[in-house]
């Protein structure tokens, strides 16, 4: 069964977004109201339930953040949405946001959520992409697109 997202406002698909992390991550995600959310829309602190496995749980912060489009057919790879070297793109906007909540330990996991398609090699990018070389791996965070 397909459902086009598209036609949920964003208020609507954040509340869905909250509702499977619930499920994800545990009943105690917090939802944020409308408004400037400083780079996350949800926040779990402790042992996730299920993801990204029963055997192996995401421990500590994890933030929330939910990106809808009305567009159709829209994807990760959209110019506006992100581009490694433009910082007036969503994700680039966002990038600021997760960098000053990691460097006040705000931060261990981030998820992002979108209604956009995501190919194979957006999502390597978009995981891989560095701000600087900061943790083992030169990561700034780890990231769950859904």
């Amino acid at each position: 069964m397909k459902y086009a997202y598209e036609d949920l406002s964003p208020e609507q698909f954040e509340t869905l977004v909250v509702f499977l992390c619930q499920q994800l991550l545990g009943i105690s995600v917090q939802g944020f109201s409308k408004g400037p959310d400083v780079g996350r829309d949800a926040k779990f602190v402790g042992t996730a339930e299920l993801h990204p496995s029963k055997s192996a749980p995401w421990i500590g912060t994890v933030i929330v953040q939910a990106k809808h489009t009305n567009g159709v057919n829209r994807t990760f790879s959209d110019a506006e949405f992100f581009s490694g070297t433009a910082s007036d793109t969503v994700i680039g906007k966002e990038l600021p946001r997760i960098k000053s909540l990691k460097e006040k330990s705000a931060l261990d996991h981030y998820m992002l959520f979108s209604n956009r398609r995501l190919a194979g090699n957006a999502d390597e990018t978009i995981r891989g992409y560095r701000l600087h070389d900061e943790g083992p791996d030169g990561r700034l965070f780890k990231m769950a697109a859904w």
